[in-house]
């Protein structure tokens, strides 16, 4: 039997690639707000002895941790046999550890509550600093999927003669296999972080040529700061206008400095969040993860 797949909250078109390429039935949910804003949750579709995904973004965790849980307490409750999460974006993973005294280290807290309510997680290019893996702080299965292929097919397919640009040495292996996957030249600035939506940006951009197109990938564009700044420093360098590539962008307008920028042409993003600039699929990368956890918790559920 096929699993069922419950949305909450996605890109639409993230989740009807998930429902055609991972050949999973929709399930139907309800979901609506008390008057004083608690969640009401209801599994409309019978979950007894079903493997049940949910399908939900945590880019506003705490708007959607409440009917999340909800929702996974809901389906364990009335029978169901393993209860999974799809999270392509996988808030709360920024703070690892303590820097001041006094601090919650919210990556480890935010993970402890979700292995306590699902069987497994896949999530899409989470943001680890200190953490390599995650079931460095999941004690559920938790897999992290890649957006290297889908970025590099759509550079590929909708950009001529890229060069790709990451915004700091952390993002240096990551953009050099999306070069390697496209085979294209690509250069790596160094950010320093003066504060939540201020960056200087340092360093130069070897073997950028004039009718090169230049190509930021960038894992999350929150504030737009950092973008700003790459698309003014990468402008010292180039008269291409600069396109921006995002796996996660959470922005919901970007500051005046970039829109009104001669030298940046546009914003694309991943489908992992809910945006205007999606453009990328990527419900290829996770679909994977997901059929081999559905799978293997079925295996250990058989036993």
């Amino acid at each position: 039997m096929r699993p069922l797949l419950f949305t909450l909250h996605a890109a639409e078109s993230l989740k009807d690639s998930i429902f055609v390429g991972g050949d999973m039935e929709a399930g139907t949910i309800e979901h609506r707000r008390f008057p004083d804003s608690e969640s009401y949750i209801r599994l409309e579709t019978k979950v007894v002895d079903r493997a049940v995904v949910f399908l939900c973004d945590l880019d506003d965790p705490d708007k959607w941790i409440m009917p999340l849980l909800l929702a996974a307490d809901a389906a364990r409750t009335q029978g169901a046999h393993q209860v999974g999460l799809v999270a392509p974006y996988l808030g709360y993973m920024r703070q690892d550890q303590a820097f001041r005294e006094g601090e919650a280290v919210s990556a480890q807290v935010f993970a402890t509550i979700l292995s306590r309510h699902f069987d497994w997680l896949v999530t899409l290019e989470p943001h680890l600093h200190r953490i390599a893996h995650l079931e460095e702080v999941f004690s559920i299965p938790a897999r992290a999927a890649k957006a290297t292929e889908p970025i590099g097919d759509w550079i590929a397919k909708h950009v001529e003669h890229p060069f790709l640009i990451g915004p700091d040495s952390e993002s240096a292996p990551w953009i050099q296999r999306i070069a390697a996957h496209i085979d294209a030249p690509f250069s790596v600035f160094e950010k320093q972080r003066l504060g939540d939506r201020n960056v200087r940006i340092s360093g130069t951009l070897d073997g950028l040529h004039p009718k090169m197109t230049p190509v930021v990938i960038d894992d999350i564009v929150s504030s737009g700061g950092t973008m700003a700044a790459i698309v003014e420093r990468t402008a010292q360098d180039t008269q291409q206008p600069t396109i921006y590539v995002a796996v996660h962008a959470l922005a919901k307008h970007l500051p005046q400095r970039i829109t009104t920028n001669a030298n940046f042409a546009e914003l694309v993003s991943c489908n992992s969040v809910p945006h205007p600039s999606n453009r990328i699929d990527i419900a290829g990368s996770l679909i994977a993860d997901v059929q081999d956890l559905v799978s293997l918790t079925y295996a250990r559920h058989r036993l």
